[in-house]
């Protein structure tokens, strides 16, 4: 054949991009089908090994972070202090995990010459146990987050949290 016709070529261009097509959709078909074929019915659970998940064995580890002066480990282990906290809708535990961000300013506040953002987060704790306290009609939890306001510096919050009744 000496004369090529011009749907001669657009065909080889066609099926190039035919078999594109056909080798990319396998790909992802492979792709998805891996995702989704699960043989058993049971949920994935994460292994955490000797970790301590409860809210004191979370505040125990901020504390060993704090001695040894390890910033970044404290502010790890206060996270997830403060999200068991949240799980547990007490105003005690909120109170707990506030007082644990101000103590990690105070010893990241020494190497950088000033408080942290963890005062910021310490006072959303402290705003929270109040909502807390409130809802549970615990007027010692309200004078608990008044005290911690107080602490923080905060005396409007201090004086808000006690009108409280």
């Amino acid at each position: 054949m000496l004369h090529e016709s011009p749907m001669m070529r657009g065909g080889l261009r066609g099926w190039a991009a035919l078999t594109l097509v056909v080798v990319g959709g396998m790909a992802l078909g492979t792709l998805a089908g891996a995702r989704v074929s699960v043989t058993s019915f049971e949920r994935p659970r994460l292994v955490r090994g000797e970790r301590d998940v409860s809210l004191a064995g979370r505040l125990a580890a901020v504390d060993a972070a704090i001695a040894l002066n390890e910033r970044s480990r404290a502010i790890y282990e206060w996270r997830d202090a403060y999200s068991l906290a949240l799980g547990t809708r007490s105003w005690d535990a909120m109170i707990a995990v506030g007082d644990a961000a101000l103590r990690i300013d105070v010893m990241a506040g020494r190497s950088t010459g000033g408080p942290t953002g963890l005062r910021a987060e310490a006072r959303q704790a402290y705003l929270l146990a109040l909502f807390r306290a409130r809802d549970a009609r615990a007027p010692e939890g309200i004078a608990r987050v008044a005290e911690a306001f107080t602490a923080l510096g905060d005396a409007e919050m201090a004086a808000r949290a006690r009108a409280i009744r």
